[in-house]
């Protein structure tokens, strides 16, 4: 009760979570996620809401943010460190939907090949740049609940 009085669990500010893909598992995982997602809140493929989701009273700021064209983004950073993946994301019905400035690609596109000490040999030489976009999304949150990482336990990255 006393952290309510405070204002912590405020029914009026939606906590944001954001979505960190990461890999091929990640990112294939984060796609079905997002397609989910956005069936359920009436947001279509272009992030534009559907006129029958306009009422109501679901909390579509937790896991999107609106552009200043009034369409939805998701509050996401897809990374990896091999092209396929993404590239099929990109190329897909919902490329419209993401961010473009969240999406990390390697530059050399060769990915880790499955091979754990070539992923972490290769985060380390990425990692402030990841973490610039990271940063980026979570400055342009106003209550960051946390962060939601889809990903495999094993692999490269």
């Amino acid at each position: 009760d006393y952290l309510r009085r405070l204002g912590a669990f405020s029914s009026e500010m939606p906590r944001e979570i954001i979505t960190l893909q990461l890999g091929q598992c990640g990112n294939q995982i984060g796609m079905e996620f997002w397609k989910q997602i956005c069936a359920e809140h009436g947001i279509r493929k272009d992030g534009v809401l559907e006129d029958f989701a306009t009422e109501g009273t679901d909390r579509k700021d937790v896991f999107f943010y609106q552009a200043d064209d009034e369409h939805y983004i998701p509050r996401a950073v897809l990374l990896d460190l091999e092209p396929r993946v993404i590239h099929m994301i990109l190329n897909s019905d919902y490329a419209k939907l993401y961010n473009q400035e969240n999406i990390y690609l390697s530059k050399h596109g060769g990915g880790a090949g499955n091979i754990w000490a070539s992923g972490y040999s290769q985060g380390e030489k990425i990692f402030d740049e990841i973490f610039d976009i990271i940063d980026r999304e979570a400055d342009g949150s106003d209550s960051l609940e946390g962060f939601m990482m889809c990903h495999s336990i094993a692999g490269g990255t």
